[in-house]
């Protein structure tokens, strides 16, 4: 394809590169609408999403798509239209998201929980002409929300809601279009005439990337759908899958949904409540889970978790952050009892580079070591400062290249300039050491990022909505240590002179600036100054020092 018929502002594949991975077989050359006709043509009758509002088939999923896709055209949404995704794990998701793919469009897929800062950044980066939306989630209620941004977005046309009670003025319910088309009015095979191109953008994720601004991460058909087929292969037919994972993270799509549909297996939609989940495995006998390492530590210290019949559990993984060695090992007990297998931590990111332990290799992943390339023709390599290649056991930051990573950050030019070596490695902002053997060991990390329970979190968001508050003069954020999520923000403040600020007035004027949960420190420690590098930088690391100790001194961490 050319550049030309290439989704705007994302950086296309070399075509020498797009014909070396089809020659390979690392891609397939095939659609999310392709994957979706197959299995619905291979499994019908087999389940395919599950939650408290539907239980479908593929014989019933792929008529609600269809018929979607079609009231998606006949509103006017085409080719390369961006609509922004934010929904919990609810199937309306799901058929959104294939109806999309069907006509070319490309979701912007957020996660549920952001509020106004975060959401409207991506209106302004993505131009999205639709926003799919809930009118509540729990206790949340979108109708603020979409009263600000709809009075903002020069782009939004269509409000489409997936509840078809409580709907904001103007708004579509993702039922009600579904309903309302006749497909016998259109002929067979109509939907394939917008087929896209296996090579053109499918969606754009969301995450951090190394600036202040959190980025957008086009992922094409070909790469992604290949990460999704390297990453399921234990998958079987007729498997029951439980998505606890929030739908709008990579994980959600490249483990648990991708793979279920990719292999013809069926999802059940939970929320991250242990009772729930357990239930729902006794109820839908469900095989196969992905847990955050949170996750698996409260399932694992659940009280009564004896009481239920986990008998139907064939595989439970962690995904999204490091793993405690002893929780790893209670799990491995556990499941070992119930004749199941735990697949244990590896890496993964948006931007595509996976490492854990390769299907059908019996070779043991060294300790410590997060494991080797999880996809067939990626490589992986460690670089010092000047992009030179180091040996191996060498500390460096960690870069990859192949079928299955990013070629660049949407609509950002001058990072993507920043992030590739010469030679077209995505440098990914990871310290880290390979051995002889190809294992990957990350060992620090380059890029400002806190991982709150596989949530990565940038500082830099932080401290610019607290640069805004009238008391701070300067502001630093820093992940301190947690026991049990791994990292949580400390905001760091030198107020200005006469000034005060506590932790609730600092929160509170967060949240009234539009900050989501996801951007409000933890903690909150007012200092003289910020303590600074030889070069004149905040020396985040001191910083980390002086909490670190201080949550030692308070027992929060142990000695």
């Amino acid at each position: 394809m050319t550049k030309q018929d290439y989704l705007e502002g994302a950086v296309p594949y070399d075509e020498e590169i797009i014909r070396k991975y089809t020659a390979r077989g690392w891609w397939l050359n095939q659609t999310y609408g392709d994957i979706l006709d197959a299995t619905t043509a291979r499994f019908p009758d087999n389940v395919a999403l599950i939650d408290d509002r539907a239980h479908l088939t593929y014989a019933e999923l792929k008529p609600k798509v269809d018929r979607l896709a079609i009231a998606l055209l006949e509103m006017g949404i085409k080719k390369h239209d961006r609509i922004l995704f934010q929904l919990p794990n609810r199937h309306e998701f799901v058929v959104a998201f294939y109806a999309a793919q069907r006509i070319g469009a490309v979701p912007v897929i957020m996660v549920v929980r952001q509020e106004y800062q975060e959401v409207s950044h991506f209106f302004r980066l993505t131009e999205p002409v639709a926003w799919i939306v809930p009118a509540r989630d729990g206790k949340r209620e979108f109708a603020g929300l979409i009263d600000r941004i709809r009075s903002e977005s020069g782009s939004l046309k269509y409000l489409i809601m997936a509840d078809s009670e409580g709907m904001a003025d103007g708004a579509f319910s993702v039922d009600r279009l579904v309903d309302g088309i006749d497909p016998d009015k259109y002929p067979v095979g109509y939907l394939s005439r917008f087929r896209p191109d296996p090579n053109d953008v499918a969606m754009i994720l969301t995450t951090g990337g190394t600036t202040g601004l959190p980025k957008g991460v086009p992922r094409t058909h070909n790469s992604f759908l290949t990460c999704v087929r390297l990453s399921n292969l234990t998958v079987e037919p007729g498997d029951i899958r439980a998505l606890v994972t929030p739908i709008g993270h990579t994980m959600a799509h490249q483990g648990t949904i991708g793979g279920a549909i990719m292999y013809g297996a069926g999802i059940v939609m939970l929320t991250p409540r242990v009772k729930g989940m357990l239930e729902a495995i006794q109820k839908h006998r469900i095989t196969d889970i992905d847990f955050v390492p949170t996750l698996l530590e409260d399932f694992l210290n659940y009280p009564e978790l004896s009481h239920y019949d986990l008998s139907s559990l064939k595989m439970l993984r962690t995904v999204g952050a490091a793993l405690r060695p002893e929780t790893a090992e209670r799990a491995r007990q556990f499941l070992g009892k119930l004749g199941a297998q735990f697949g244990g931590g590896g890496f993964g990111s948006t931007e595509g580079p996976s490492a854990g332990k390769p299907a059908g290799d019996g070779s043991e992943i060294p300790k410590g070591a997060v494991g080797r390339p999880g996809c067939e023709g990626d490589h992986w390599k460690v670089v010092d400062d000047s992009e030179r290649e180091l040996p191996s056991n060498s500390e460096g930051e960690l870069a990859a290249k192949g079928p299955c990573v990013f070629t660049g950050y949407y609509r950002s030019e001058e990072e993507n300039r920043a992030i590739f070596t010469k030679d077209g490695y995505y440098k990914m902002g990871d310290l880290g050491k390979i051995d002889e053997g190809g294992n990957i060991y990350i060992t620090g990390r380059k890029k400002d990022i806190i991982q709150r329970g596989g949530e990565g979190i940038i500082p830099a968001e932080i401290e610019n909505l607290l640069h805004q508050l009238p008391a701070v003069e300067r502001a630093a954020v820093v992940g301190m240590p947690d026991t049990r999520l791994g990292e949580k923000a400390c905001a760091f403040v030198v107020l200005k002179p006469g000034t005060t600020l506590g932790f609730d007035e600092m929160v509170r004027s967060l949240r009234e600036k539009g900050a989501s949960v996801l951007l409000l420190p933890e903690r909150l420690e007012i200092i003289a100054d910020l303590p600074r590098t030889t070069v004149g930088k905040v020396d985040k690391k001191a910083l980390v020092q002086t909490i670190t100790q201080k949550l030692m001194e308070e027992g929060a961490l142990g000695r």
